[in-house]
């Protein structure tokens, strides 16, 4: 099967260091091509020549120099998508969360009678209210105009069109119904920690992953600041790049708290070994589509507390963790209480080892993907 992924980035193949949804990406690429499959990665914030990287062809969208000043993604940069991805006459074409270039990747699946997914990389993907969010357009008065057709464009051209979107939860199932969204669970992936992690023994509370840039999604980095406030006997790690303006006064408080420790960004591998080494990972972003940080938690056995996310109901009834209901009051409450009792900590630890190793193993996500082909109207 000839299979072409379009993104922004190729960061999770070309380097260590990606985001959450990148990563994803990167992890499908590679699967797919050690399954046998021809996986090209069209990237549109990539500079250079066509590469190979395990085993995957990737490829620039455009050369970012060219084009008229202003007018470079109509007059040169979506022209120049929509013919490469044309050419690669590709089975299925996948792109994974929102943004200008879908509609390009749909249009061109359908012209060459292929199939066309859309993944959302959070739930707010298929919302208006996301769009100054998912996409930044700058600050200027049209802004907010601008970012609102882009999303309506997006919402027409993109979700509505694709032969199928792909989710990560079955909330996020529900919430396609819910627009006449024809919708697949294609279950994020999860590589096995790297051997005798799980094993390492916590000696720190909590830790947080995550992050936060002017202009995008917060994660709930304010009902951080108030969670590590509350919880002065409570030891926190904060771990990822925090920045942005409009975030500074929370950044500065936890720098200045005696029970916080910032770490700044890790490479995945030691933000694998730092989640290693403690006894909770915690989230307060109201809304994500599947965390890749409480993913990798369950694989090291360390229970989740959250604020407002409870993907496909995974931590009801103290399942794989807690959550709050969004009242953080509550989550605090369960942090304490978790690590007053490392019974429940390894009962719940247990649960999600099962539960990674018998959902997220690239073989069924790879054969989730497969099957939407065959499957396809």
């Amino acid at each position: 099967m000839k299979v072409c992924i379009v993104g922004h980035s190729a960061a999770g193949l070309l380097s260590s260091s990606a985001g959450g949804s990148e990563r994803q990406t990167a992890l499908l690429a590679r699967e797919l091509a050690a399954r046998g499959h021809d996986v090209s990665l069209v990237v549109t914030q990539l500079p250079g020549q066509e590469r190979v990287a395990d085993g995957v062809r990737v490829i620039p969208a455009w050369d970012p120099q060219r084009g008229v000043r202003f007018a470079r993604a109509l007059s040169y940069r979506y022209p120049r998508l929509y013919r490469l991805l044309r050419a690669e006459r590709a089975d299925i074409y996948y792109s994974r969360g929102a943004g200008f270039h879908t509609p390009f990747v749909v249009r061109a699946a359908r012209d060459v009678h292929a199939t066309s997914v859309l993944a959302l990389a959070s739930d707010r993907d298929l919302y208006p209210s996301s769009r100054a969010a998912l996409f930044a357009v700058g600050h200027s008065r049209l802004s907010p105009l601008i970012a609102s057709l882009a999303h309506a464009v997006y919402r027409h051209w993109a979700l509505a069109a694709a032969t199928c979107v792909a989710v990560q939860n079955r909330e996020q199932a529900a919430a396609c119904a819910a627009l006449n969204l024809r919708s697949v669970v294609v279950p994020n992936i999860l590589v096995s920690p790297a051997e005798g992690l799980a094993d390492i023994e916590p000696v720190r509370d909590a830790i947080w992953v995550g992050n936060v840039h002017e202009g995008r999604r917060s994660k709930g980095l304010e009902a951080l600041v108030k969670l590590t406030q509350r919880l002065p006997s409570v030891d926190f790690t904060i771990v990822g790049m925090l920045g942005g303006e409009s975030h500074a006064a929370s950044i500065e408080r936890l720098h200045d708290l005696a029970n916080v420790h910032v770490s700044g960004p890790l490479e995945h591998a030691e933000t694998q070994r730092a989640i290693a080494g403690h006894r909770l990972v915690i989230n307060t972003s109201p809304s994500e589509g599947f965390s890749n940080v409480m993913l990798e938690g369950w694989a090291l056995g360390r229970p989740s507390v959250t604020l407002a996310v409870n993907p496909s109901g995974l931590l009801t009834g103290d399942r794989l963790g807690v959550c709050a209901g969004g009242d953080l009051g509550s989550m605090a409450a369960a942090i304490v209480a978790l690590l007053a009792d490392p019974e429940a900590r390894e009962t719940m630890g247990r649960r999600g080892l099962d539960y990674v190793h018998q959902t997220h193993a690239p073989e069924r996500a790879c054969a989730a993907f497969e099957g939407i082909v065959r499957t396809a109207p």
